[in-house]
């Protein structure tokens, strides 16, 4: 077990050695040993924040990413389809890091007294579909403890996911989580956590971005220690689909959240689909870039051919295009309404997740930016820990059927041939919300028949 959220600190700069005492990796423990082996030391290789990333394909396809507090010359993923948590036999798979780098540091890090990290980053492909993987991370001979993930299905079968963004620190003081642990955010992943264990259905999390307050090292190491929590209590890890947000910004994100050809392809891009099953597919987009150009050609395109086959489409991306909070007629969020809700309505999008005005939200159905009962519907809004604004209740679109509250959530999708199912629940387990629609008619080529 990790060892718990060090109390606040008396000091305002967090010294080096205090932050690797804290924060050290105690599962970590030397490769190749038959018995139990020596724990690792505090200022070792010792691996941490392990996590799982989905992009594109994961039925077959998954980057392990994590972390070591001093350069290593050797970072490895082992892993198998058969626990090898006793030891008595080697992982039958392992695969080196693809990417590996010293987390950057600004002035702010330095003068708070933040060490030097290291990320890595490793592709596991060819794997199948529906499969349980066992995994143990391996920085310069010391392996963490087993951990476990499932890959996603190519059938039909029902299915989870997670929805929900905006779980870094907010307002004037404080926003730093080494200062002040986020305890709204480690709420929201006890929450979290309790879906994970009680739904094994429950396939990833699809982070609606605003992950910290920064992408500077600074804040992600403290988001990555809080994360560090949602796993089951037999080590099972939740993949994360990954978008990004206006506090994303920075070489930082970058070096933490590498989604391999996409972000080699385009360091700026983060815009990619992700297929679970042949029947459901979720386009996550970029509106920290720009919405029009190629990234709104690509959608186009993806829509397009998705929709006669596909029984389920959805979209997640940060910036809202109907904000319950800010100003609708702001050009942030009138670009994303005006670019992509009609392509949006033309293909029939069955539910758009957004987040950024920390509230939460859910709208009537939307066609030509007014009601219309074969519209699109828009959920989200970011409560996974963010301090939570007061929504505009007047507005049009967060009329009945629609609503508006603000309450920290996350949004769990049912997903089956039947239906989709939306639940937002609070902190405290609470539902806040239910939505739910009926598949649409197929479309025919150039859109949704009406």
């Amino acid at each position: 077990m990790r060892p718990p959220r060090p109390a606040l600190l008396a000091s305002a700069a967090l010294g080096a050695a205090a932050l690797l005492l804290t924060a050290c990796a105690p599962d970590a423990v030397r490769s190749g040993a038959s018995s139990p082996a020596a724990t690792a030391t505090a200022d070792g290789p010792s691996p941490r924040h392990v996590r799982v990333i989905w992009t594109e394909h994961p039925d077959r396809h998954a980057i392990i990413s994590w972390t070591t507090m001093a350069a290593t010359a050797r970072n490895v993923v082992r892993f198998d389809t058969m626990s090898r948590r006793d030891g008595t036999r080697a992982y039958s798979f392992s695969v080196p890091a693809a990417r590996n780098g010293e987390a950057t540091r600004r002035a702010e890090d330095l003068a708070i007294g933040v060490p030097a990290g290291w990320y890595h980053h490793a592709q596991l492909d060819s794997l199948r579909p529906s499969t349980r993987y066992y995994v143990a991370v391996e920085s310069d001979g010391v392996l963490t403890e087993e951990r476990w993930f499932l890959t996603a299905p190519t059938d039909d079968r029902p299915f989870r996911l997670l929805s929900g963004g905006d779980s870094r620190l907010g307002g004037p003081e404080p926003r730093y989580a080494g200062k002040a642990p986020h305890v709204d955010r480690q709420a929201m992943n006890r929450r979290m956590t309790a879906l994970f264990e009680a739904n094994p259905d429950l396939l990833a999390l699809a982070h609606g971005a605003d992950w910290e307050t920064t992408a500077d090292w600074r804040h992600l190491y403290w988001w990555f220690e809080d994360n560090d929590s949602v796993r089951t209590s037999d080590g099972r890890l939740l993949p994360m689909i990954v978008s990004r947000g206006n506090h994303d910004e920075g070489i930082g994100f970058n070096e933490h959240f590498w989604l391999g050809d996409i972000t080699d392809a385009n360091s700026f891009g983060y815009y990619y689909r992700t297929q679970i099953g042949p029947q459901f597919a979720l386009l996550t987009l970029n509106t920290e870039i720009s919405v029009a150009g190629e990234q709104s050609e690509w959608l186009e395109e993806e829509l397009e051919a998705l929709r006669p086959t596909h029984r389920w489409l959805l979209a997640q991306y940060h910036r809202p295009a109907y904000p319950a909070v800010k100003d609708y007629e702001a050009l942030e969020f009138k670009r994303v309404r005006q670019t992509w809700g009609p392509l949006f309505e033309r293909f029939g999008l069955d539910l758009a997740l957004e987040s950024d005005g920390h509230t939460l939200k859910r709208t009537v159905p939307i066609r030509n930016e007014q009601p219309a009962d074969d519209g699109v519907v828009y959920i989200g809004e970011g409560g996974l820990g963010v301090p939570q604004r007061v929504p505009d209740s007047t507005r049009w679109y967060l009329q009945s059927p629609g609503m508006s509250a603000s309450a920290h959530h996350v949004w769990i999708l049912h997903v089956d041939a039947d239906s989709l199912r939306a639940e937002a629940i609070g902190m405290d387990g609470a539902v806040l919300d239910r939505y739910a629609r009926a598949p649409r008619p197929r479309a025919v080529p150039g859109g949704v028949p009406r």
